[in-house]
């Protein structure tokens, strides 16, 4: 029934990341054309060895938009080096001053003679408020610094590609997030807006006091209303206006979107900022499910200004560990409250050095996924499509109340007469949560919005595109007048405003576990219904003709009731044909998968070694430590540094493959027990970036010596952004070092064998305290505990098989998998499904015969054990940042030795 469009198929950021070759950038698009990827943006990162925007830079640029455009692909630009957008990859800052961020401080009156008398907007007898500034940073609130942005990043891509592109992504550009902004503009847009003079009345931001005969709350409301519409205007509108007349797009989003009080701080509103976006979107990182809030404001900005396609940045920090099971359900709680085009974070061009850590996963050929990932992109893709070209005509608007946390808010306590400022935050996001539950589907107001676009016409309340009959008010202190005047409007042409708690629910569905959009097609009504919880949830269902099988698009039998497993979804199209009688069901015993299996084929193993002695100048620095200690240190020497590291490695078994896998082999020289390494190269490991060295004829039983030597050495300009990565952190997210020092690998077709202590940890890990060694080969298995039965670091496919003698074929086979992403299944030769979301259960019946029956299970698993974390005393990590890796500073750290530990933690691999 869903045509696969490739206008909602994913999105993925592309890490530019590397030193580019135009071969490579083709090769690497047709790889994402063949696991179903509608396009990609292009996206300088930390580790690009071409120089950014130079002519390398721009060949391969066009290269990839040619390709993208004869495969019917979306080629987009990323507008920064790093992020957060803005600075132009340092060109806008450096143009003085005027165009950097600026900041209010407030000090006691004695401090006054350390600050510049230039900078000093206000005093009396007791403080001071004076402004500082971000060199590294830029003020969006100033047109002009903006223009300047436009004339350094947009202007040149115009200029060679024309329209030949989709577009630009921006990526958080912000307010300065710790203090209150300041720009020379304020001072004449204050007085334009209010008639008064804004430096007298600046300590009211600080104070909940008033000043010069005006009260804080209007002072603040006043204030932030001119910072949000500012930044609105200069940033979000002025690109957009530039983009939309030369045949581009917009697309992007802000920084903080999830409570309304953060997005003070980093934006003033969001909301208003949507509108000037072709595509506006949200940013939704790590595992965790909470703030309902954000998917809501941007689907309704789009809504109500006529978008269809809404866009969220995904997956970042979720960690190697994640399964498709796990991404799809939180892809799905987003879509379920408006997203309809996924864009994943992160595929890198390149995963060496520094760059195996940006924010995993990994969501990319590096994967041992990856060949299973089209049917994830083809399923989210048909969703997007069904949800996008659909109305979402909801009647019920839930007015912001973001004014009020603009009055709590002055970066002390942020109170206002007893209240904190979350609690506006709990009331809005607790309404949100409320409507859920009750199955209503809404939109939110916001006042700003609601000054450019909204109106009262034959008792509904109007804003843009949509209008709405019943209005619901969250706990607030007070609306702009504006907001006060069309509700009152509304009221007295018979508009029903509500409490939350007392509008009825809709009865569609029910089990309030269960979260529901609708969206109106020509011809059918799609009801969609997602389970984001973690425990099986049954429901009875009044609507639905069919259901449709996301992956396939192929219609369904939908009997007026569903069991849905942990994070499932259901899709309904209703044609207005009743659903069909549900039939008797046969029984199904579920077929026993216990006991050993025989491996038939399984790809390389892998021993991670991150542990040597290492010495700098021939001087010994730290016995077995931290493989990752070693850059930082030399960094800090700011010279070149000659560095040998002496990795241990135990061998009971020596494999006819066996293969030291290494980055950049061609900058060290290599010992194995004395004798130096001929360096041919065997091909790549996971990475391109980790090459193969045949090393087989160089160990020996027992333990084994492996020596790496090499000058670290960076260049001035490096040295002098690892110093100013500390200040802001568009240094560090465009840092890139000469020489890095990385774990190693050992590859081959071996096991490993663990001597030691395992201690269970949560969420399916173990901390492994002991040692690993080399092993022959194992030959069959048991499908729990793969990582305790020979493969600890494995990383890849293993297909196993084992035989089956029934008298009855009535078989169904279920799984419960752990640190497994793909289960391809065989049942006597045929291949019958692969199975990467719930529910993880196949019938087979129809495949199975009286007697003898094989059964083959492909396993396919993911980094996590090969790249970890592997040290973080937190176990398995919610949420993996660069920092999570470290055990000493560095640019991606502060020191945290305290939550290291020489442990290894793994998770849990298996389906049993």
């Amino acid at each position: 029934m869903i045509a696969s469009y490739k206008k909602y198929r994913p999105l993925p950021f592309w890490s530019w990341n590397e030193k580019l070759s135009v071969n490579d950038s083709l090769r690497q698009t047709k790889l994402m054309d063949e696991a179903g990827i509608g396009g990609y943006f292009m996206h300088a990162r930390g580790g690009l060895q071409t120089e950014y925007m130079g002519d390398e830079w721009f060949r391969n640029v066009a290269a990839c938009i040619d390709e993208c455009n004869s495969r019917g692909m979306r080629p987009w630009a990323y507008d920064e080096n790093g992020w957060p957008s803005g600075f132009g990859d340092g060109r806008v800052c450096r143009k003085g001053e005027k165009y950097q961020q600026k900041f209010l401080k407030l000090v006691n009156i004695s401090e006054i003679a350390t600050i510049p008398t230039d900078r000093i907007l206000y005093k009396n007898e007791n403080i001071c408020i004076f402004y500082d500034i971000n060199r590294f940073y830029v003020d969006l609130l100033d047109k002009e610094v903006v223009a300047a942005f436009i004339h350094e990043v947009y202007e040149p891509y115009f200029e060679r590609f024309g329209n030949s592109f989709e577009g630009f992504f921006t990526d958080e550009p912000q307010l300065p997030l710790f203090n209150f902004p300041w720009s020379n503009v304020f001072p004449f847009e204050y007085k334009k807006r209010y008639g008064a003079d804004i430096l007298p009345l600046l300590p009211m931001l600080f104070i909940n006091e008033d000043f010069g005969g005006v009260h804080f709350e209007d002072f603040r409301v006043n204030f932030w209303k001119m910072v949000t519409e500012l930044f609105s205007e200069s940033f979000a509108k002025q690109i957009g206006d530039w983009c939309r007349t030369r045949g581009l797009k917009l697309t992007g989003h802000l920084l903080l979107e999830e409570f309304p009080r953060e997005q003070v701080r980093s934006c003033g509103a969001c909301m208003p900022h949507y509108e000037y976006f072709d595509i506006p979107g949200v940013d939704w990182l790590g595992k965790r499910l909470y703030s309902n809030a954000a998917q809501h404001q941007v689907s309704s900005v789009a809504a109500q200004t006529g978008k269809k396609q809404i866009l969220a940045e995904t997956f970042a920090m979720c960690g190697h560990n994640i399964s498709h099971d796990e991404l799809k359900r939180n892809y799905e709680w987003l879509a379920v409250r408006g997203i309809n085009l996924l864009c994943q974070h992160l595929e890198g061009y390149s995963m060496r050095g520094i760059r195996k850590r940006d924010y995993p996963p990994a969501m990319y050929y590096q994967q041992p996924w990856w060949a299973d990932y089209k049917q994830f992109n083809d399923a989210m893709a048909n969703l997007g499509y069904l949800l996008g070209e659909g109305k979402s005509d909801f009647d019920t608007l839930l007015i912001h109340n973001i004014t009020s946390d603009w009055i709590c808010f002055n970066r002390a306590d942020n109170t206002y007469r007893g209240t904190h400022i979350s609690a506006f935050d709990n009331a809005l996001i607790g309404s949100c949560e409320i409507l859920e539950k009750k199955h209503i589907p809404f939109h939110i107001g916001d006042e700003i919005m609601m000054e450019r676009h909204g109106r009262v016409d034959g008792g509904k309340l109007i804003i843009g595109e949509m209008s709405y009959s019943t209005v619901i008010i969250p706990d607030h202190i007070r609306f702009l007048p504006n907001t006060e005047r069309l509700l009152d409007e509304f009221k007295a042409q018979g508009g029903r405003i509500v409490s939350v708690f007392d509008i009825e629910p809709n009865n569609i569905i029910d089990n309030e576990k269960i979260t529901y959009t609708r969206r109106r097609h020509e011809g059918f009504t799609l009801h969609y219904f997602v389970n984001s919880g973690e425990s099986e949830e049954y429901a009875k269902i009044n609507v639905g003709s069919f259901a449709l099988e996301l992956t396939s698009g192929e219609a369904e039998d939908f009997y007026g009731e569903y069991t849905f497993a942990p994070h499932e979804s259901l899709v309904l199209i209703d044609n207005g044909t009743p659903h069909a009688q549900k039939p008797e069901t046969k029984a199904l015993i579920p077929l026993d998968i216990g006991g050993e299996w025989e491996i038939v084929h399984v790809s390389d193993n892998s021993l991670t070694l991150d542990f040597c002695d290492y010495y700098f100048d021939g001087v010994l620095q730290e016995k077995n430590g931290y493989v990752l200690n070693i850059l930082p240190r030399a960094n800090a020497l700011e010279r070149a540094v000659r560095v040998k590291c002496v990795f241990r490695a135990g061998i009971e078994h020596i494999p006819e493959k066996l293969c030291l896998g290494i980055e950049t082999p061609e900058i060290f020289d290599i010992k194995i027990n004395g004798k130096e390494v001929h360096k041919r190269d065997s091909g790549y490991f996971r990475d391109e970036s980790i090459r193969l060295l045949d090393i087989a004829k160089y160990v020996k039983l027992g333990e084994n010596e492996i020596e790496l030597e090499t000058t670290v050495l960076q260049s001035k300009e490096t040295y002098e952004r690892i110093k100013n990565s500390k200040i802001f952190e568009s240094e560090r997210n465009k840092l890139t070092y000469e020489t890095e020092i990385e774990p190693i690998y050992l590859v081959g077709d071996f096991s490993v064998h663990f001597d030691g202590e395992i201690e269970p940890q949560d969420r399916n890990a173990s901390f492994f305290d002991g040692r690993f060694t080399v092993s022959a080969p194992k030959k069959r298995i048991t499908l729990d505990n793969i990582e305790k039965s020979g493969f600890p670091f494995f990383s890849g496919e293993m297909t196993v098989k084992k035989d089956f003698d029934l008298n009855d074929t009535s078989r169904i086979l279920r799984f419960s998998p752990k640190g497994i992403n793909a289960i391809r299944i065989t049942v006597n030769g045929k291949p019958i499904k692969t199975l990467m979301w719930a529910p993880f259960t196949v019938d087979i019946s129809e495949h199975m015969a009286i007697g003898k029956n094989t059964v083959e299970l492909t396993l396919v698993n993911n980094l996590r054990n090969l790249m970890g974390p592997h040290h973080n005393t937190g176990g398995e990590l919610f949420e993996v940042y660069p920092s999570s890796f470290f055990k000493e500073e560095s640019p991606f750290s502060g020191d945290n030795s305290s939550r290291f530990t020489e442990k290894y933690c793994l998770v849990e691999t298996g389906i049993l």
